[in-house]
C-alpha cells in the first residue's frame, strides 16, 4: 500500500531533478502546463540534443517550435498534409514526463511529436522536409527536352476540337476542345514522360493496342497552347494548332455558348474537317480558310529526334547478292510523310546534308500522295546519322530498333557480315527489329 510518506519522498525525488535541470541548461521549468493544452495539438520540435529522444535533456514538458500547421488535429489523433508534397504522415507519437502541478499531484505531460521511425539523425527537425514517409509511390520519370515534346507531337499528336449533341448546352451542342497524342501500348511509359514534364493531362489505355496521353481540362489546356506558342510545330500542323488556338479562345470566353457557327467555321479546315452530322446541323456555313504557313527551318536537334521517335524507321534490308553468302546487308533510315509536308522532309534532309532535291534521297510515290527520305549509304550511316542520334537521344521503343541498328553497324565495320557466321548475326538481330519487336521494354531515359 503507497503510503504518504512515499508521495513525499517521490516529490523531493523529482524537485531535486528539477534543481538539477535548472542548472545544467539555465532555464526555468513549467510545471504547469503545456504550451498547447486546452486546444487543438500541435506538432512540435523538441531540443534534441542527444541521440536519443526521451529524457531530461529535451526540457521536460516544454517545446521548442511548431513546425507544422496542423488545421485537421484534435485532441485524440492526427493526420498531417504537406502542402507542397502529396505524402501523408500516418501516425505520431506522445513523448511524456510525469510532472508535479500546483495541487502536488502527479501528471503526465504530453508533447505530439513525429513518429520514432524517422528519427535517424541528429536533428529531427530536419526529417520533416524528408520525403520519405509513408508511401508507395513509384518514382517519377524523367523530364524530357520541349522541342522534343514538340517534334514528337509533329509526328503524333493531334489538336481536337468536338461537338456533339446535348440536351444540357443552351444551343444543344457542347463543345471540347482537347490535346492528344495516341499511339501503340508499347510507348505508354513515354507518354507518361510528356505528361510528367507538361504537367496536365492524363495518360490511360485506350483499347489492348493503344494507349492515350490527352489534356481536356480548359485550364491545363492553356499549358498546351502556352507550350507550343514557344515551341511552335513546324510541319503543316502548324495550321491546325492556328485554328484550334482560335476555338480555345472563344470557348475560355464562353463565346461558343451563344455563337457556335464561329467554332463550327472554324473547326471546318481543321483535321478531318466537320462530320456528316455537323455538316447537316449548320447547312450555311461559311468556313474559315485553313492559314498557310511557311517552313522556316529546324529549330532545334532535339525536334529531330522528337520527330524521328514517332514517324520514323531504322531497318536492316537483307537482299540477294552474287556474293559468297548469297546476301547483301544495307541499313536504311527511312521517312515516309503525306506531300503536304514535303518542305518539312527536305528539311530534314538538309540538316545532314545540302540543298538535297527530290530524286536523292527523297522519292514521291507513283500518285503523288507521299513523300519518302531513304538515307541507306553506309558511310552516311555510320558519319552523321548514328553519331547524331547518340548525341540527341531516340527515346521509346523505337530507341530499341536503333541499338540494332548500330550493332548490325559495328558487325558491317569489321566485315563480319560477309561470313555465314557473322551473317547469322544479323539475321537474327532483324527478326526482333521494328513490327517484329514482341518482346518489347521501353527505355526512356
Amino acid at each position: 500500500m503507497i503510503t504518504k510518506s512515499y508521495h513525499k519522498g517521490l516529490r523531493q525525488v523529482v524537485m531535486a531533478l528539477t534543481n538539477w535541470a535548472e542548472k545544467c541548461f539555465g532555464k526555468t521549468l513549467n510545471w504547469h502546463k503545456l504550451p498547447n493544452s486546452g486546444e487543438t495539438l500541435k506538432l512540435m520540435v523538441p531540443n534534441y540534443k542527444l541521440k536519443f529522444i526521451s529524457g531530461w535533456s529535451n526540457y521536460s514538458c516544454m517545446v521548442i517550435s511548431h513546425k507544422m500547421k496542423e488545421t485537421e488535429m484534435g485532441y485524440r489523433g492526427s493526420k498531417s498534409e504537406f502542402v507542397t508534397q502529396t505524402e501523408t504522415v500516418k501516425e505520431q507519437r506522445v513523448d511524456g514526463n510525469y510532472c508535479i502541478a500546483k495541487k502536488q499531484t502527479m501528471q503526465l505531460r504530453c508533447t505530439l511529436m513525429g513518429f520514432e521511425r524517422n528519427y535517424p539523425v541528429k536533428f529531427p527537425s530536419k526529417q520533416l522536409n524528408n520525403r520519405n514517409y509513408s508511401t508507395n509511390k513509384k518514382s517519377c520519370q524523367s523530364k524530357i527536352n520541349p522541342w522534343f515534346i514538340t517534334g514528337y507531337s509533329d509526328a503524333e499528336a493531334s489538336f481536337i476540337v468536338s461537338m456533339y449533341k446535348t440536351d444540357n448546352a443552351k444551343l444543344k451542342w457542347r463543345v471540347s476542345p482537347n490535346f492528344s497524342i495516341h499511339i501503340h501500348i508499347k510507348d505508354i511509359e513515354l507518354l507518361k514522360s510528356i505528361r510528367h514534364t507538361l504537367g496536365v493531362g492524363k495518360v490511360r489505355k485506350n483499347s489492348i493496342n493503344t494507349a492515350i496521353y490527352r489534356v481536356d481540362n480548359l485550364q491545363d489546356l492553356q499549358v498546351i497552347v502556352d507550350h507550343f506558342d514557344k515551341y511552335s510545330v513546324i510541319g503543316a500542323k502548324v495550321s491546325d494548332f492556328v485554328l484550334f488556338k482560335q476555338c480555345y479562345e472563344l470557348i475560355k470566353k464562353k463565346q461558343h455558348l451563344t455563337q457556335e457557327e464561329k467554332i463550327v467555321a472554324l473547326k471546318s479546315n481543321l483535321n478531318k474537317g466537320l462530320t456528316q452530322v455537323l455538316m447537316e446541323a449548320f447547312p450555311n456555313n461559311v468556313p474559315v480558310p485553313r492559314p498557310q504557313y511557311n517552313f522556316n527551318g529546324i529549330p532545334d536537334p532535339f525536334w529531330i529526334s522528337g520527330f524521328v521517335s514517332g514517324d520514323s524507321t531504322f531497318s536492316v534490308s537483307l537482299e540477294k547478292s552474287k556474293n559468297k553468302i548469297g546476301y547483301r546487308v544495307r541499313l536504311i533510315f527511312g521517312t515516309c510523310l503525306q506531300v503536304r509536308d514535303q518542305a518539312l522532309l527536305i528539311g530534314i534532309a538538309n540538316y545532314f546534308y545540302n540543298n538535297i532535291l527530290i530524286g536523292k534521297y527523297i522519292y514521291e510515290s507513283e500518285k503523288r500522295e507521299y513523300i519518302l527520305l531513304q538515307i541507306k549509304n553506309y558511310s552516311d550511316i555510320v558519319n552523321k546519322i548514328i553519331p547524331f542520334f547518340n548525341k540527341y537521344s531516340i527515346l521509346g521503343v523505337k530507341s530499341l530498333d536503333f541499338s540494332d541498328f548500330k550493332k548490325v553497324a559495328e558487325i558491317m565495320e569489321t566485315t563480319e557480315h560477309l561470313t555465314e557466321s557473322g551473317f547469322s548475326k544479323i539475321v537474327k538481330i532483324v527478326e526482333k527489329m521494328n513490327l517484329d519487336r514482341n518482346n518489347f521494354q521501353s527505355s526512356v531515359t
